[in-house]
């Protein structure tokens, strides 16, 4: 059986590989690699960590939650024993995790964006901008999604 914080700590860095993986693919469909990007706007760098902040919120808790509810079933990993504030819940967890990611993330990026002046990017700082907004937003979302999933009830 698999220690718990091991589980957490390896299923973690797997999200965020993913994430990563997922926040380059979709960076290079809605922006491309050879233009500019716009900050303001619908379909702007702004904009989009909405769909982005969702969508990870949702994948990072959601998948790796119902492989860990098996793990758990199967005995392959050690239950959590500190509890958890999260919905028990699958679905409403993640969604949860989904909605509050994306009202986090847009404020946030706003914030930063008008504070800095930027109303246009280069692709290259963009691109990094997402690809580590991805990873560190699975960094925070999934662990205590995978608490909550390990939680026994």
């Amino acid at each position: 059986m698999m220690p718990t914080a091991a589980y957490i700590r390896r299923e973690t860095l797997i999200s965020m590989a993913i994430n990563t993986a997922l926040s380059l693919a979709f960076f290079c469909l809605v922006f491309g690699l050879g233009r500019r990007v716009p900050v303001w706007g619908v379909g702007g760098y702004v904009f989009d960590f909405g769909p982005q902040a969702f969508m990870i919120g949702l994948m990072a808790t959601l998948v790796p939650g119902a492989l860990a509810r098996n793990a758990l079933r199967k005995g392959l990993v050690a239950p959590w024993t500190g509890g958890s504030r999260l919905p028990h819940a699958l679905l409403l967890r993640a969604l949860a995790v989904a909605l509050a990611s994306t009202l986090i993330a847009v404020g946030v990026s706003a914030g930063i964006l008008t504070i800095a002046g930027w109303t246009i990017l280069s692709p290259p700082f963009a691109l990094l901008g997402k690809l580590t907004f991805g990873a560190a937003l699975a960094l925070v979302v999934t662990p205590p999604g995978l608490r909550a999933a390990l939680t026994p009830r």
